[in-house]
């Protein structure tokens, strides 16, 4: 590093972090010998073994919940109409397949009705 370039880091790191200019040429100084691999802040045997505790406990997965389906009656309702009709046409084999869908055959081909509720518009 330059003498320019050493000034500059330790205007920086004045300026930045409000210290005097001992403590900046100080700082620099570590920096430079942590880059060159030196070790001078470990962690304590109990802070490693804290932190490897908490990096474990994010890995646990959650616990599942299991949640209850809501039926959606104006869907099933819907569908329902939809099935007489269907029949009255000549559809064989109406299956409703929770309140979302509708299978059937119509002569040799089969068919799927989907219904979607769509959310209303957020504003």
């Amino acid at each position: 590093m330059t003498p320019r370039e050493k000034q500059a880091k330790l205007t920086n790191l004045m300026k930045t972090l409000s210290v005097s200019k001992e403590e900046a040429e100080e700082i620099l100084q570590e920096d430079e010998e942590i880059d060159r691999g030196a070790k001078l802040y470990e962690l304590s045997d109990d802070l490693k073994a804290g932190a490897k505790k908490a990096r474990q406990a994010d890995r646990k997965t959650p616990a599942k919940v299991n949640r209850e389906r809501k039926v959606d009656e104006e869907k099933k309702f819907l569908l329902e109409l939809l099935q007489a009709p269907l029949q009255d046409a000549g559809a064989d084999a109406l299956e409703m397949k929770t309140e979302t869908e509708i299978s059937f055959t119509y002569g040799e081909n089969h068919y799927t009705l989907k219904l979607t509720k769509h959310r209303p518009p957020k504003g």
